[in-house]
């Protein structure tokens, strides 16, 4: 007894299935590709965010120490004019033309931080942008350090009678990101001393 056997179906339904794994496969790595690159974007702009913020708090260090070094008050430009909370919301400037940093304190909300020539820098309310906009917000917000008669500290917007000793410098950075919002901020306490 002969038995015929009849492959040529069975050539077909391998052909679909082979093709069917494939595809499952391609897909699988164009998945792994496109979550990894987001995943890359969202690393990238909270190491950008991470080194404004603190940039922020290197600006006010930076105008204290200077500030000892030119025999001036500690906290000159650390403090806005006025009242509440206009007073201690700012945003960190670079005067190109003196090269040194200043804190604009007409800011009572984050502005949009620029790029321009590979430099991150933010304007003065009411000048023209220069460079291109990114989609980084920055604001600083200096509260005071008090130090009571018994020697116990606490932070507020104005000392009053009690003594300033120091200031707590909060940088807050936003930006949005595939629609969604988010937020670094970072904290220093800076003292009068030397």
């Amino acid at each position: 007894m002969e038995i015929i056997k009849n492959n040529k179906g069975q050539t077909l339904l391998e052909m679909v299935f082979a093709i069917g794994i494939l595809i499952m496969v391609v897909t699988a790595i164009l998945a792994l590709s496109t979550s990894s690159i987001f995943g890359q974007k969202g690393s990238e702009s909270q190491i950008t965010a991470n080194s404004l913020a603190r940039e922020g708090i290197e600006v006010v260090r930076n105008i204290r120490d200077s500030n000892w070094l030119a025999g001036q008050a500690w906290d000159a430009g650390l403090v806005g004019p006025g009242s509440g909370l206009s007073s201690i919301t700012a945003i960190p400037v670079f005067d190109h033309l003196a090269n040194s940093w200043v804190l604009d304190f007409s800011a009572d909300e984050s502005t949009t931080v620029n790029i321009f020539g590979g430099v991150y820098n933010q304007q003065k309310v009411g000048v023209p942008v220069q460079g291109l906009t990114t989609p980084f917000r920055r604001l600083l917000t200096l509260y005071s350090i008090c130090q009571l008669a018994n020697g116990s500290q606490h932070q507020s917007i104005d000392c009053g009678a009690d003594k300033k000793v120091g200031i707590k410098v909060e940088a807050a950075v936003n930006w949005l990101e595939r629609g969604q919002p988010h937020q670094i901020k970072l904290e220093s306490l800076l003292y009068d001393w030397k």
